[in-house]
């Protein structure tokens, strides 16, 4: 996402678009694997439920990234403001919401997780040595 952050889509879209093609798509094999390690660590960490919920969001974010590169690389122009008569207005709008869709689905599946680490407690200690 920092790459996507500091390459602004107009000034540099090659860097931009790749940035968030690298973020989306690692984002959803990893909700993917993840997902799969909190049915392996079921019961002791989450519960069932739980695991189906993750899946689920990790399914939507994967159905809703493969529209999202397809439309988005049928774009031929690179703007802002776009006019409903324009010929990939439509790819444009279909990417655009697919990215939100992807977007929010991570933000859903890591709320998941409150739960889980409401058990977990870390304790950090730091020892001074004093070299003289």
């Amino acid at each position: 996402m920092g790459i996507v952050a500091n390459f602004q889509e107009l000034a540099v879209p090659v860097v931009h678009d790749g940035g968030a093609l690298l973020a989306f798509v690692c984002g959803v094999v990893y909700t993917l694997l993840q997902s799969v390690i909190s049915y392996k660590s079921c019961p002791q960490w989450n519960s069932l439920s739980t695991c189906h919920v993750r899946m689920a969001i990790s399914a939507v974010s994967c159905a809703a990234v493969i529209p999202m590169i397809a439309c988005a690389s049928l774009i031929s122009i690179t703007k802002l403001e776009w006019n409903p008569k324009e010929k990939d207005y439509v790819y444009h709008v279909v990417s655009a919401i697919c990215e939100w869709t992807v977007a929010f689905g991570f933000i859903f599946y890591f709320l998941t997780f409150i739960h889980d680490f409401q058990s977990v407690t870390l304790r950090i200690s730091t020892e001074i040595n004093g070299d003289v």
